[in-house]
């Protein structure tokens, strides 16, 4: 059956940077034990390598364009404001978002970005005595400020709230927060990873890390009312991905056509698969360059033999090919 092609894409993940200015503990730019990868502030996406590599006619056509990345926060690339006015200017229709822990920049920038009709996803996991336990290095005053000035310049801002133990109490109080700073919507979710595998292939479900001189622990109930159950879904684990038996895969499924394109370049149906030179998608990989924008133009890419092993892999599921994060993530019963 017909997969992600240069025709049909319609929606796009740009990573923009392995860079970040917070230190969350639990994000893939960590391994198990707190260091810093060493793959990581290492790559900025280019105003120019976006004209060059994607193209003014991709742009147009997409009706999605976000920035979500596996290993950096977009507000970290030097350029980025610049390549969201590109994609502005080059489509003015597409919904166009930005996921960000909010604080780095100065008020400036979030006032001009706020007129170019996007929408930032703000995560923040607390009120000011909480949030800096998780989202380390985020600074509350700052944050705060550069919200105020995207919202007051007509900027269209979501609030995502991690919910730990030490925050669970502060959800009501965050929503009604955000409701006075004029947040559109309040999202609490819960995090699959406390459950979750290394790079290395190693399974680990625990109840609390250790951060510095604290800890990070589960919240006592999973069940809060409205809160999504997100992040990764609580099937992803341990023994129960051979119950899967189909897959409907999330980036080519009824309207949705779409890409993740990471900042050094490597480009992957989405960002589940992350890193595709660590996790278990390189074992489809015979050459990285076959897949990395720097070397080889986004079709040859979409037509070659990852994209065609990836497909084979999630319509025919008792293939070799089949991937364990495409069975997990996108798998039903």
């Amino acid at each position: 059956m017909p997969f992600i092609t240069i025709d049909n894409l319609n929606k796009i993940n740009f990573e923009l940077t392995d860079y970040c200015n917070a230190a969350c503990p639990m994000c893939t730019r960590h391994e198990w034990n707190g260091d810093l990868k060493k793959n990581v502030n290492t790559n900025h996406t280019t105003l120019d390598f976006i004209r060059e590599k994607i193209g003014i006619k991709v742009i147009g056509q997409l009706n999605h364009i976000l920035s979500c990345g596996t290993y950096g926060d977009a507000i970290m690339n030097p350029e980025c404001f610049d390549i969201y006015k590109f994609f502005r200017e080059n489509n003015k229709e597409a919904k166009i978002e930005l996921f960000t822990n909010g604080g780095a920049r100065d008020i400036n920038f979030w006032k001009d970005l706020a007129k170019l009709n996007i929408q930032v996803t703000f995560s923040i996991d607390g009120l000011e005595d909480t949030n800096h336990l998780y989202r380390r290095k985020v600074k509350w005053n700052k944050l705060i400020e550069n919200i105020k000035s995207f919202i007051k310049n007509g900027g269209v801002a979501v609030w995502e709230f991690l919910i730990f133990k030490h925050n669970e109490h502060q959800i009501e109080q965050a929503r009604e927060f955000s409701k006075n700073l004029g947040f559109k919507k309040f999202i609490p979710k819960h995090t699959g990873r406390w459950k979750d595998y290394s790079d290395s292939g190693e399974y680990r479900d625990v109840n609390k890390i250790k951060v510095d001189d604290y800890y990070i622990e589960k919240p006592k109930s999973q069940q809060t009312p409205d809160v999504i159950q997100n992040i990764r879904p609580l099937r992803y684990y341990k023994d129960k991905e051979k119950n899967y038996k189909k897959i409907i895969c999330k980036s080519y499924h009824k309207t949705i056509s779409e890409i993740y394109v990471r900042a050094n370049g490597k480009v992957s149906p989405c960002c589940w698969l992350g890193d595709i030179e660590v996790h278990e998608a390189k074992r489809l990989i015979e050459d990285y360059n076959s897949v990395d924008l720097n070397y080889t133009t986004l079709e040859k890419i979409l037509t070659g033999s990852f994209f065609y092993k990836l497909e084979q892999g999630i319509y025919n599921y008792n293939q070799k090919e089949q991937l364990q994060t495409c069975n997990s993530c996108c798998g039903i019963k």
